[in-house]
């Protein structure tokens, strides 16, 4: 920073543009702020809020929680600030809400760009990018329209935003972390163009020190009528800042150091009494060894209580075990007993088997037997034929017993065999007929594949005769049919259905003719003994007694024919079942052997068993009777209970003879134990021993209590000279304290004379109005002063403590300096309590102490500020910064030349909010205005918001060419008119 503008040399930073979009209670406004301006409009507007806004720049912040501290946004006609909701809704109010600042620096031009962040509450987000505003008006504004206000854009939001951003340049940064805005708002690497890329206010070092001065300055720079204190925080800021060390930062925690001097007092307060016991301590040593050798009964009852415990647990798994052994073994001998019971069962059921197959093999032969002595009787007839056989005889059986019993069923009986007589005669004669064709059988005039799926069906089929040859169409017929069945390993399947193959066979006329000729015989002499028994009464009952025979006799034929076919199957079925059911009973035999075996060996076993049962019940009572004695002691002896044992006695040791032992010395050691406790609670008493727990006052503290509080007081008294030595040593180092901070003091005191007397050698040859000398006056609170001349008077070196008048004075410094209450660090800003100025007008021989007008006493502190702005600067740089005046009207308008001059060379464009009440001169002189409260939009995003201004300032040129001074926007306003 240099006091002139764009010397050689000179790094140039300036802010050109602020623009608000949805914010401060503006629709959209566009200020340019890169020379004097005055922002016109009426009161309660925002004009204010436009210029504050520039704070969310320049700071490095992310969010409005403590706004207070931050951004010091005050309410002037509350005479309070802002809160942090009203100060983040009154900026960003909605969705649309952004503040774009458009800066330059070495490195070019760029846009600043705020927004709302929805990520936490209170937040805000912030966007970097290396171009000018006019590119990037059209995605904030329609300026658009017949009436030149414009609209807004609807389909703005930050999405959208930051995809244009990132188009627009590869350099777009969107960064929120306080600590990167830290180093790309305030970087001074002014031959890096992209460290210094998004630079505003570069800093001469970038340590935290000299942040807080600027952010100090900042604010000051908004409020330039601010009050001495405001003033005078800066001073102190900048002086912290100033020092070449940050470890030289004058931060004196004097509530920590007088602690520390308590602390180290109630030591050597203790270490006094502690030695003054000793004598007590020693007697105590002597008393304790003799109780030592009688403790270990105390132990030893310890391990007979937990071998008693353990031995009743080993006692009761074993009697637990042993009775489950013995269950055990009495579940195998019923699971043994259940097992053998089965056995026989099993046992028992196959026999029945072998008996029932026995039956089943006798029936079957019998049925095969008499089955084959039936059908050797009739030839080659299969067992159909013959059933039709019997079953037609049964008939004529039944028929002629009828007959015999009853006259009526005689006569009917007699006309039967007359037709049967006849039909056998018919038979007779088709029979001798069958014989004469006998040649063309089928089964004579088709080859054996096709007449023997035909025989299987119905062995008739075959032996039917056509009396002639088969024609070709009929024998193909017969062929095709024969073909549908499918021949298989047991004779033909017919789609679902399965016939077994038939032997090939001729038919026997002779047999056929002989049996027809039987029955007729049959037939005649049935009809014989009809005729006769009518003449003969007394035969009747003979015959019908016979015919009764004869039809049982048939009926058992037929059953025997109805079984045969089964006999031979039921047989070998039977025979198999039998041997099988053999085979298992010869198994389950064998098995019941070894289940014998196993029984007696079990009911040894479960003899054992019981034995060993009734043996460990015995040992478990006598244990108990062992833990009633015991918990009979530790009755008596309660602090036994909290005895441990090192290892419990064996269990095979744990006796009554053992137990009657301990008892005795017990009863011994106990006497020794009060003698003692009574010497361990009088050093409790005393302070001396710390028994926070209450255990030595107990009725019968631990023997580990006693032992642990010994121990304690024995080391005690035995580090005594280490803690002396200790306590000498922090003493010592305490001094040393008191030393540095005696030397902290001093040096800061000289520190401020120095920094005061600095800064009124830079205001040497400074006028301002009719001042032609100023001096600055930096005021350090008497108190401190009186604090430092008295640590001049002590010595600090030494192993002694001060004495106690020193620390007294010290805590009366505390009560007056900083009274009832809050933290009590000694820090610049608490020691430097305000500024002064001293001026002297041109022929006055000396300074005047006398306050100044508000605009000249605003003068000065703007060349205070910018005296201390250049120390936090990097060197070399030249600002084009806003400096806000709020009140313009408090400035004579007589020192308004000498203001903007002054202001313009230090590299500051004043910046101020004025009604349209200001005089007409003041805003001649400041040569712009800016009237934002006349344009109202008709499409706003916000139907509260509604004002406009864009297009730039109006005002006088001075002289200034036109493209110079007026925004680009209005070019087209300087175009000569077609008259």
């Amino acid at each position: 920073m240099s006091d002139s503008q764009g010397s050689p040399g000179n790094f140039n930073f300036g802010i050109r543009r602020l623009v608000l979009v949805d914010s401060a209670g503006f629709c959209y406004v566009e200020i340019p702020v890169d020379n004097h301006g005055l922002i016109l409009g009426p009161g309660n507007l925002g004009k204010s809020s436009l210029l504050n806004s520039l704070r969310l720049f320049l700071l490095p912040e992310n969010n409005f929680k403590n706004s207070r501290k931050k951004f010091a946004f005050r309410n002037a006609s509350a005479g309070s600030f802002y809160s942090n909701e009203e100060s983040y809704q009154h900026y960003f109010p909605s969705q649309f809400s952004f503040l774009i600042m458009e800066a330059e620096n070495p490195a070019g031009v760029h846009c600043q760009i705020l927004y709302r962040d929805s990520a936490s509450q209170l937040s805000y987000g912030r966007a970097f990018v290396p171009v000018s505003y006019d590119q990037l008006r059209p995605l904030f504004w329609n300026g658009e329209g017949e009436d030149g206000i414009g609209r807004a854009v609807p389909e703005l939001s930050f999405s959208r935003l930051s995809e244009t951003l990132k188009k627009l340049s590869k350099e777009t940064r969107l960064v929120n972390d306080p600590a990167k805005l830290k180093s790309m708002l305030y970087s001074s690497e002014l031959m890096n163009a992209d460290a210094v890329r998004y630079s505003v206010l570069p800093l001469g070092e970038s340590d935290e020190r000299r942040v807080q001065s600027l952010r100090t300055l900042i604010l000051l720079l908004f409020e330039m009528k601010a009050d001495d204190q405001a003033m005078a925080n800066a001073v102190a800021s900048i002086i912290e800042a100033d020092k070449k060390f940050a470890d030289d930062a004058f931060d004196f925690n004097i509530d920590e150091f007088l602690n520390r001097h308590d602390q180290l007092k109630q030591q050597q307060t203790q270490l006094n009494r502690i030695e003054k016991e000793r004598p007590r301590f020693e007697k105590l040593y002597r008393d304790y060894q003799a109780y030592q050798t009688l403790l270990s009964s105390q132990h030893d009852f310890a391990a007979f209580r937990d071998g008693v415990t353990n031995a009743l647990q080993d006692i009761a798994a074993k009697r637990t075990a042993a009775a489950a052994t013995f269950n055990e073994q009495n579940d195998t001998l019923r699971h043994v007993l259940q097992a053998l019971k089965k056995l026989e069962q099993e046992a028992s059921g196959l026999k029945g088997e072998i008996r029932s197959a026995d039956r089943r093999i006798k029936q079957a032969e019998q049925s095969q037997k008499d089955g084959d002595l039936l059908v050797s009787q009739y030839g080659e007839m299969t067992l159909q034929e013959i059933e039709d056989i019997q079953k037609e005889e049964l008939e004529s059986k039944k028929g002629h017993l009828a007959a015999l019993k009853s006259a009526a069923q005689a006569e009917i009986r007699l006309e039967q065999l007359q037709r049967q007589k006849q039909d056998l005669t018919r038979k007779l004669d088709a029979l001798k007929e069958r014989e004469s064709k006998q040649q063309w059988q089928l089964q004579n005039q088709l080859d054996e594949a096709t007449a023997a799926p035909l025989r299987a069906v119905d062995a008739r089929l075959v032996m039917a005769s056509p009396g002639q040859d088969l024609d070709a169409d009929s024998k193909a017929a017969i062929e095709a049919f024969a073909r549908l069945f499918v021949p298989n390993d047991k004779g033909f399947d017919w789609f679902d259905a399965e016939y077994p193959a038939q032997p090939a066979r001729q038919t026997n006329f002779s047999e056929q003719r002989q049996h027809i000729e039987g029955e007729l015989y049959g037939l005649e002499k049935e009809r014989s003994e009809l005729a006769d028994t009518a003449n003969q009464e007394h035969d009747r009952p003979r015959l019908i007694e016979r015919t009764e025979k004869e039809i049982r006799s048939i009926e058992k034929d037929l059953d025997t024919l109805s079984r045969y076919p089964a006999s031979a199957t039921t047989l070998r079925d039977a025979t198999e079942e039998k041997q099988a059911a053999e085979e298992q009973l010869a198994k389950l035999e064998e098995q019941a052997r070894l289940e014998h075996e196993k029984q007696d060996a079990v009911q040894q076993k479960v003899a054992r068993a019981k034995a060993e049962k009734e043996r460990i019940e015995e040992r478990e009572r006598e244990l108990a009777g062992l833990s009633r004695s015991v918990g009979t002691v530790e009755h008596r002896f309660p602090h036994l209970k909290t005895v441990e044992a090192e290892q419990p006695l064996d269990m095979e040791k744990v006796s009554v003879a053992a137990f009657d032992d301990l008892q005795t010395q017990l009863d011994d050691l106990e006497e020794r134990r009060r003698n003692i406790l009574d010497h361990l609670r009088q050093f409790v008493y005393l302070g001396i021993h710390d028994d926070a727990e209450g255990e030595l006052q107990k009725d019968g503290p631990a023997s580990s209590v006693i032992r642990e509080t010994f121990k304690s007081l024995s080391d005690l008294f035995a580090g005594m000279a280490e803690r002396w030595n200790v306590l000498e040593q922090q003493v010592g180092i305490h001094n040393e304290t008191v030393a540095s901070y005696r030397q902290a003091l001093k040096s800061n005191h000289e520190h401020i004379a120095r920094f005061e007397a600095q800064l009124n050698r830079e205001l040497d040859g400074v006028r301002i109005n009719d001042l032609v000398e100023i001096r600055v006056d930096i005021h350090t609170d008497p108190k401190f002063r009186n604090l430092v001349e008295e640590a001049n008077n002590i010595d600090p070196y030494g192993n002694q403590l001060q004495s106690d008048a020193f620390y007294d004075r010290l805590r009366v410094f505390v009560a007056d300096f900083f009274g009832e209450g809050g933290s009590k660090r000694l820090t610049m800003d608490r020691v430097i309590t305000g500024i002064s100025y001293r001026t002297r007008k041109e022929n006055a021989a000396n300074l005047d102490k006398k306050g100044q007008s508000t605009s000249t006493t605003a003068l000065i502190n703007l060349e205070l500020v910018y005296r201390l702005l250049k120390r936090v600067l990097y060197p070399g740089v030249q600002l084009s910064f806003p400096m806000v005046l709020d009140e313009l009207a408090s400035v004579d308008i007589s020192q308004m030349p000498s203001l903007l001059e002054r202001l313009r060379n230090q590299g500051f464009n004043l910046f101020s909010a004025a009604t349209h009440s200001a005089s007409a001169e003041v805003i001649y002189l400041i040569g712009r205005h800016l009237e934002v409260g006349q344009m109202r939009t008709a499409r706003p995003y916000s139907p509260q918001r509604t004002l406009v201004f864009w297009g730039g300032a109006e005002g006088f040129t001075n002289g200034e060419s036109l493209s110079h001074w007026g925004d680009q926007t209005q070019n087209s306003l300087l175009e000569p008119a077609d008259e």
